[in-house]
């Protein structure tokens, strides 16, 4: 690596990068990543989560370089490997993986000839690699191409892609410790370098894999651990929940209703290159500012996010567990679509005189950490000698982990105040009574509403 091009990280120390990579670095499109939140606004409730889009790019960086230099011959193949970690994050938009609802949403999936499980973020990642002409300058069209199809695991051997996206990838390698450091955590701790260190490649008649040794079991059981720990206590934490709610609900309001043109431009991409050169001018702060100005009118999306601002949240009103349901709901509520849900928040605002669009349902689930070693990248290889089998298999401790077990329940966020502690017990008692009934009449229509559903009516 060129001498003196360095970044002292806070989770990996130096990172060097080559002058041609510098550049990159240096180039507006990946320097407005400095402005995305890696995290949205979980620092309302882990203050030191200010890392962004900015720090975790050069992070996976760092660890696609360790990852490539230890387990690829081809210098050309180590180079797209780094390239394509540098950038895998630059289709961003504002509060980055929170815009993802919204794109789904304005968006025509159809018209752009999305994969089913591509994300719109990741169809922008593409385009912007291909015709940002900053990048164009430092890398060829067939660079460019080359790690389009990487990002998007459409050609190439399978251990590139696996580097970059798959149960092992430096993505989560980074994140995991960056997230974890910045919210003064500790679940997402785990042996990186010994983790690294037994990566191996596995090569058939067909491609070559990334896999694992024998002896990486058991740091690759405390890499996936940490997974599951930051999923349920910090990425799905109860106030980061209702802060993406807020956020989602918010915008999508901003533009159904207040009618505000430049939030609809923002969110509905067409593949366009004025739609292009319109979101890079688009970051977490510049949204909230826009919308909190003085000249734009007041409506759903100002208050939503000056609500934010001010961290006067949304309270969670209802948790509801599937044993707290009969057998028919739960059969119905925890498979149910996106109309079910709607159905429930207009039922729940009318009986307590709220605006049903302030009221948010959301259903949860928490794969069992069983599933999460595997993800929808497949099983990950371990490779003994003279013969391979999976990780899942040679783990005592996940062989031993029911697979059906599963963390499934149901959340519903509103505006509520609450005088004291007394009142606050008493409404949650009641709401929780009565919006049970609510959920078990919406999914089993046949069955009556009980008679005493919510008399009173809370603070809004």
């Amino acid at each position: 690596m060129g001498i003196g091009l360095e970044i002292r990280d806070p989770i990996h120390g130096f990172i060097f990068r080559e002058p041609h990579e510098q550049e990159i670095i240096d180039a507006p499109i990946f320097q407005r990543l400095r402005r995305l939140k890696q995290l949205a606004l979980a620092i309302l409730v882990y203050p030191g989560a200010v890392h962004t889009r900015f720090d975790h790019s050069l992070g996976a960086y760092y660890l696609a370089q360790k990852v490539s230099g230890r387990l690829l011959k081809s210098a050309n193949e180590r180079r797209l490997v780094r390239l394509a970690a540098l950038l895998h994050d630059i289709g961003h938009g504002p509060f980055s993986h929170v815009s993802e609802d919204i794109f789904e949403e304005c968006s025509d999936r159809g018209k752009l000839g999305l994969k089913p499980k591509q994300q719109i973020h990741e169809a922008i990642t593409a385009k912007l690699i291909s015709a940002d002409k900053d990048l164009s300058y430092h890398l060829s069209t067939k660079e460019r191409e080359q790690i389009i199809h990487l990002l998007e695991g459409t050609s190439g051997p399978g251990v590139l892609k696996s580097i970059i996206s798959g149960p092992i990838d430096v993505d989560k390698m980074d994140y995991l410790l960056r997230d974890s450091y910045f919210c003064g955590v500790q679940y997402g701790i785990y042996d990186v370098e010994r983790l690294i260190d037994t990566l191996v490649v596995h090569e058939d008649s067909y491609d070559r894999h990334l896999a694992i040794s024998l002896d990486g079991v058991h740091v690759l059981e405390q890499f996936v651990l940490a997974k599951y720990y930051m999923s349920t206590q910090v990425y799905r934490h109860r106030i980061r929940l209702i802060t993406d709610e807020m956020i989602v609900r918010g915008i999508m309001l901003g533009i159904k209703k207040d009618g505000i043109s430049w939030l609809k431009d923002l969110y509905t991409y067409d593949g366009s290159d004025a739609f292009v050169d319109n979101y890079l001018e688009w970051h977490d702060e510049r949204l909230t500012s826009e919308l909190l100005r003085k000249e734009t009118p007041n409506g759903y999306a100002k208050d939503m996010f000056r609500r934010l601002s001010n961290r006067r949240l949304f309270k969670r009103v209802y948790y509801g567990k599937p044993q707290d349901f009969g057998p028919a709901t739960r059969r119905v509520l925890f498979e149910a679509n996106k109309a079910l849900f709607t159905k429930i928040e207009a039922k729940i605002a009318s009986v307590y005189g709220w605006d049903h669009n302030l009221v948010l349902a959301k259903k949860i689930t928490h794969k069992s950490v069983r599933t999460q070693a595997t993800t929808n990248e497949g099983q990950i290889t371990v490779m003994k000698p003279g013969e391979k089998s999976v990780f899942d298999e040679e783990s005592a401790l996940f062989k031993s982990i029911n697979d059906a077990i599963r963390e499934e329940f149901v959340e519903v966020y509103a505006p509520v105040t609450y005088k004291d502690e007394k009142e606050k017990k008493k409404l949650q008692e009641e709401y929780h009574r009565d919006i049970t009934a609510m959920i078990e009449q919406l999914a089993n229509p046949q069955e009556p509403l009980p008679l005493n559903v919510a008399a009173e009516r809370p603070s809004v």
